[in-house]
């Protein structure tokens, strides 16, 4: 089974972006793809966890033992795995996951987006991630890393602040139908 590991918001944001969640989630389960989670209940984490399981994904959530709660956890996963903290929670999600795709979201969002980055960057994973930027809600993120790239350090002027192999990893697409057209997506599921 091929895992998909999806990153978002455990918050609702704009209607979008929910209805993405949970179109993501159907197209999932049926391609016969199994969600990787943050094992929430609430928000576009909610929103796809429950829409994968309702077309039968398996879901596998993986939370934070102190997040761990009835009124957070969706506690009809097919797999609940509890890790000590956020750290553990990320290289769990990250290393169960085939493919990477980061819905909107916050901060902890854009934490697991560099994470991955970094790591792909570091030769430790060579997992995919996709920003699925509907509604442009990456643009703002695409353009810090944009500068990164075209920025010089003082030292060189050869040099800047990230390789091209550092997001050789990462593609931005702006539906799901480009999500899984993409071929770096589809050699994957194939």
């Amino acid at each position: 089974m091929i895992n998909i590991g999806v990153f978002c918001s455990s918050l609702d944001g704009k209607i979008i972006f929910s209805e993405l969640a949970r179109d993501l989630g159907e197209k999932i389960a049926q391609n016969n793809l199994s969600l990787v989670y943050g094992g929430g209940k609430l928000g576009l984490m909610g929103d796809i966890a429950k829409a994968a399981k309702s077309k039968g994904s398996t879901v596998i959530s993986v939370i934070p033992d102190y997040l761990n709660k009835p009124s957070i956890t969706y506690n009809d996963a097919d797999k609940i795995h509890v890790t000590s903290d956020l750290f553990e929670r990320k290289r769990k999600l990250i290393g169960l996951s085939d493919i990477l795709v980061a819905l909107p979201g916050g901060v902890g969002t854009i934490d697991e987006i560099f994470d991955v980055i970094a790591l792909y960057a570091l030769g430790e994973i060579e997992k995919p991630i996709f920003l699925l930027n509907i509604d442009n809600f990456w643009e703002p993120l695409i353009r810090i890393l944009d500068h990164l790239r075209e920025s010089k350090m003082i030292r060189s002027s050869e040099d800047k602040f990230i390789e091209a192999r550092s997001l050789e990893n990462l593609f931005i697409v702006n539906n799901i139908e480009e999500l899984f057209d993409h071929k770096s997506f589809k050699k994957i599921i194939s």
